[in-house]
């Protein structure tokens, strides 16, 4: 396949775009800090095959995200930058891809750029291109998967490549890489009726290339670590999230319907009227799109855990159709009311953004707000004025400005609330044991390099009479979660009686306490023997007498 020309241009252009800022932006808490910790313990131990944390293995994720943090900490050394690199690349990677896939097959220039704007700046891209999660490495195999398979049918070249995308995808994210776009091209060739095109999907080289990309570090991790790693990668961490609620509280039918609508701002309105004109004639690549966006958010509204990121690759499909739909728009006997199927959704989140800024207490945000004012003006002279190419043009790049200066002024100081980069200073010639009681927070020693013990809940004032509520050391659950998610939770842990015991025998104590349960310290039996030595907005620091 040969690399058009603006391939490496969209590539550059996203990588900067979703670079911007990305040194400002804190490690977080609960989801990214895992990441950022586990690739930290693989440079300084040096093993970089099996992933741990708090210097015991784990088996949350396989390896791919591990490896380009760990190397991205060796170019870069262990900085934010460096953590929030391989999101940011492979985020621009996936939409230059998403251009080179669509160029050539349908040799448009221009459709095949404006395919790529749309996944490049709907709000759910740019969000999770400056994460520290797995997502944007599995768009990128996602894409690669989506798009030799397409032209696989046809082709057992093509489609064995695919199953090499498909590798990478197990090696990102587990069985789900391979699982779920098998299943989504068997429902395609079930609508076109073709019997051949299940079997152009079992190519042997296609298999051959797939396991060879999958078993060695698979293979290597089952000779290591046995039925410990089966157990907890293939039974908690896939079967159990596929089977049992990680967080009940959020399992509705509909739960991805607002994220697709949410995160495909400000494109929401052209995917939507690009679905609308497709249907007419629903050609095979219409159908095609429309089977991988819809079946992977019906695949993952049938799974038992939801979360926000997880139908994040139905942006590829729906990327097209909205590409279809701005076409449509285009047209010459096209009435210019059908415009606001762009304009309603692009407004609505320009002023959503200006309108929220009023309720932030941090930021100068004037600037927002003035750039909202301008750029709406603007967009309405382009409609005024009939400029059908502008429009468009105008949304992305509008889009891309309002979110950098939400970036900017928003989000370095809302994610700092939740991370830890405050307490490094308390910790750093602090000897003795440190404690945490709250929320769970890998953050802690990720930035400050001190392990805690994560305090039981129930370290609360107790009458002489009763009988502390500190018989079993478990972290706080969801309503109706199951025990077998008990699992998961690896920060080492301490009975608060211990805890208790530890501090009134004198032993140099420094304990990192949410902000909401100060008073659970201050009012218990170690109240007396602590100190606050550092607050912030998220945690105070206490420091034995």
């Amino acid at each position: 396949m040969k690399l058009h020309r603006l391939t490496y241009v969209v590539f550059l252009v996203f990588l900067g775009v979703y670079l911007l800022g990305n040194h400002l932006l804190p490690v977080t808490d609960p989801v990214e800090s895992n990441y950022a910790l586990t690739a930290k313990e693989m440079v300084l131990s040096g093993d970089w095959l099996s992933p741990q944390i708090y210097g015991h293995y784990w088996y949350d994720k396989p390896i791919m995200i591990y490896w380009l943090l760990s190397l991205s900490y060796s170019l870069f050394g262990i900085t934010d930058f460096a953590a929030r690199l391989p999101s940011a690349f492979f985020g621009a990677m996936s939409v230059a891809f998403l251009y080179q896939g669509v160029r050539t097959v349908s040799g448009k220039r221009l459709s095949s750029l404006g395919a790529a704007c749309i996944m490049g700046t709907s709000l759910i891209v740019w969000i999770i291109s400056h994460g520290i999660i797995t997502d944007m490495v599995l768009l990128f195999a996602t894409v690669g998967t989506f798009y030799f398979a397409y032209r696989g049918f046809t082709s057992p070249t093509h489609m064995a490549i695919a199953y090499g995308f498909a590798g990478l995808g197990v090696l990102t994210k587990g069985p789900v890489g391979l699982v779920l776009p098998g299943l989504l091209f068997l429902i395609y060739a079930g609508v076109k009726r073709s019997w051949a095109l299940v079997k152009a999907l079992f190519p042997w080289q296609g298999l051959l290339l797939f396991l060879l990309v999958v078993i060695p570090w698979y293979g290597y991790m089952y000779i290591v670590h046995g039925m410990d790693f089966i157990n907890g990668f293939l039974g908690l961490h896939n079967i159990t999230r596929a089977t049992q609620s990680e967080h009940p509280e959020v399992n509705h039918w509909w739960y991805y319907l607002p994220i697709f609508l949410g995160g495909s701002l400000p494109w929401t309105g052209a995917i939507l009227y690009g679905m609308y004109r497709g249907w007419k004639g629903r050609t095979d690549a219409y159908l095609y799109t429309m089977v991988l966006g819809w079946g992977t958010i019906l695949f993952y509204t049938l799974m038992a855990t939801k979360y926000p990121t997880y139908a994040l690759i139905s942006v590829i499909p729906f990327s097209i159709l909205g590409m279809w739909g701005l076409e449509a728009l285009q047209e010459q006997d096209a009435s210019y009311t059908r415009w606001w199927w762009l304009l309603g959704p692009t407004l609505l989140l320009w002023w959503a953004f200006g309108i929220a800024s009023f309720w932030a207490p941090w930021g100068f945000w004037w600037i927002l707000r003035a750039f909202v004012v301008g750029v709406t003006v603007f967009m309405a002279g382009c409609y005024w004025y009939r400029k059908r190419w502008m429009m468009p043009f105008v949304a992305g790049a509008g889009t891309l400005v309002i979110l950098t200066i939400v970036l900017l002024e928003g989000l370095v100081p809302l994610m700092m609330l939740r991370s830890s980069v405050p307490y490094h200073a308390p910790a750093e010639n602090f000897h003795g044991t440190a404690y945490y009681y709250g929320d769970y927070a890998t953050s802690i020693p990720y930035y400050t390099g001190v392990i805690p013990l994560r305090i039981s809940h129930g370290l609360v004032k107790v009458a002489p009479q009763e009988k502390p509520k500190t018989d079993k050391v478990d972290a706080p659950k969801s309503e109706g979660r199951s025990e077998k998610w008990s699992g998961k939770d690896v920060m080492p842990q301490i009975s608060a009686e211990d805890f208790v015991r530890r501090v009134k025998a004198g032993e140099p104590t420094l304990v990192f306490v949410n902000r909401d349960a100060v008073k659970d310290v201050e009012t218990s039996e170690v109240g007396p023997y602590l100190h606050r030595v550092h607050e912030s907005e998220k945690v105070v620091v206490f420091r034995s007498n």
